[in-house]
């Protein structure tokens, strides 16, 4: 299994706070740094990307064209790490792709960050609140921000987010950075403002911001209070008091060798076992709180223990397959994979299909071709399935849901679940990464080797779901409460 990469990018949205200093920074020309890196960005974008041969985004190759010329035009502004960092952030932002991250190393310089002494975040009707103040008493929290500098904080979010983060069309993105308005993190293409006007109970508030500098644990701590981000929470499920089962899903993460499989795969045994008592419940929740992805066969195995497997394999296959972006490096990645899978019984299948797409991939590369097929020639099941689940099951999302939390969503609604809670994140039509080291040594860079035909969710489409929580999403009580008004039937 490949990593998804909202790992990747839940490190990097606060990697400006967080890096190592083990490196320094030291002098060097930034500029010629910046040019170099931004160049083998490009380049391995373009010999390595699905997206360069895909005739149905025929704007790509001009995108990445474009992002090239913004980070060589930065240069001549970049003077040390923070301004580097940036001009590739916003460079890889400007793809508006989760699956596309410049990722800093652990070595990197440290990016001091200051704050105002206030955090911003979005309520339930999209206003920018404060969440955290140093000072409530000045600045209270529930006030929402109106503007400063004379500048709406809608256009100052335009001015100093949307470019360095990407996909500010996204409710997921613009939740998660939010927080970081009013946070200095160094980024030289940007100023900070000097005096802002809150409203609390119809009352304006005008402050002069206070600069100070904050840590890296303090910002990453009040980010999360400022974001409303999802409750901690372990795998497992829970019985109501009505009746209902509740399931905490977190992550699909996990391999043979980590507690969270072994978590996953008991949970679902004991759905397995508990048919009856499921059939039952007047209701099931899978709580999708925080979950990011990790690998898709988990949605299958829940599905087949809730719905029947009878029932899933029914289903008319999701795609019509994928193409594969032929080159030499995506090749090595494949047979890179295939030297990580053990050879045995169990895994005979596994390594025959990776050995065919590799022949395939050499065989097209031969012949010149950039992107090769692969289909989805897997036939629904012409059996009858049986009825299905009379009683409801719904799928409670946050802004965090992405990769294979995505899959697991658009599987359990077409089986039959209802989504309530909140939009989740979405993903481009483009997949299955792969990684390369810049040239500085600074970081890290990902990017999609394959894309999706005919997956019936568009590119960038997220989740969205028939009832809205407009409360706190880490509140579970809450949430408990307000499943139980849904529909029953």
């Amino acid at each position: 299994m490949r990593l998804h990469i909202s790992y990747f990018i839940g490190m990097a949205l606060i990697a400006e706070a967080t890096c190592s200093a083990a490196h320094g920074n030291q002098a060097k020309d930034w500029a010629a740094v910046l040019r170099n890196d931004a160049q083998a960005f490009h380049d391995l974008v373009q010999e390595n990307h699905p997206g360069p041969a895909n005739t149905l985004d025929p704007g790509f190759s001009a995108r990445n064209d474009r992002g090239l010329a913004r980070a060589r035009n930065r240069a001549s502004k970049v003077h040390d790490y923070a301004g580097y960092y940036w001009a590739m952030r916003e460079y890889a932002a400007s793809f508006d792709d989760g699956h596309v991250a410049y990722v800093p190393a652990q070595s990197a310089p440290a990016i001091p960050s200051r704050w105002a002494g206030i955090m911003t975040g979005y309520d339930g009707r999209g206003r920018q609140v404060i969440r955290v103040s140093a000072d409530a008493a000045r600045v209270p929290l529930g006030a929402e921000l109106i503007s400063c500098d004379g500048i709406t904080a809608e256009k100052l979010a335009l001015r100093n987010l949307a470019p360095f983060r990407g996909r500010w069309f996204l409710a997921a993105d613009r939740l998660s950075a939010a927080p970081m308005l009013l946070v200095d993190s160094g980024n030289p293409f940007i100023s900070q403002p000097s005096r802002c006007r809150f409203s609390m109970n119809g009352r304006p508030i005008d402050t002069s911001l206070e600069w100070r500098a904050i840590s890296s644990k303090e910002l990453a701590d009040y980010r999360k209070t400022a974001a409303a981000s999802s409750t901690d929470q372990e795998i497992g499920v829970r019985e109501l008091t009505d009746g209902t089962q509740w399931y905490a899903f977190p992550t699909f993460y996990g391999d043979a060798n980590k507690a969270t499989e072994a978590a996953l795969s008991s949970l679902i045994s004991d759905m397995n076992r508990d048919r009856a008592a499921l059939a039952a419940a007047p209701r099931i929740v899978f709580d999708l709180r925080g979950n990011g992805g990790g690998s898709g066969i988990w949605a299958q195995r829940i599905a087949a223990a809730i719905w029947g497997q009878d029932v899933v394999d029914a289903l008319p296959p999701e795609s019509v397959g994928v193409d594969w972006r032929v080159s030499p490096a995506n090749i090595a990645i494949l047979e890179g994979d295939l030297g990580r899978i053990p050879t045995s019984a169990d895994t005979l299948d596994r390594r025959g299909r990776l050995e065919q797409r590799i022949a395939s991939m050499k065989k097209a590369l031969a012949s010149g071709q950039k992107l090769l097929r692969e289909a989805n020639d897997r036939q629904p099941i012409k059996a009858v399935a049986p009825p299905r689940r009379s009683k409801p099951v719904y799928v409670l999302t946050d802004a965090a849901c992405a990769s294979a939390c995505l899959d697991a969503v658009d599987l359990w609604k077409r089986l039959g679940a209802v989504q309530v809670g909140q939009e989740t994140n979405a993903d481009t039509l483009y997949m299955e990464l792969r990684d390369d080291a810049l040239p500085s040594g600074l970081a890290t860079v990902y990017m999609p080797m394959k894309v999706w035909r005919g997956r019936p969710r568009g590119s960038n489409v997220p989740a969205i779901p028939k009832y809205r929580f407009k409360g706190d999403m880490r509140d579970t009580a809450a949430l408990q409460a307000w499943t139980a008004t849904l529909p029953s039937k």
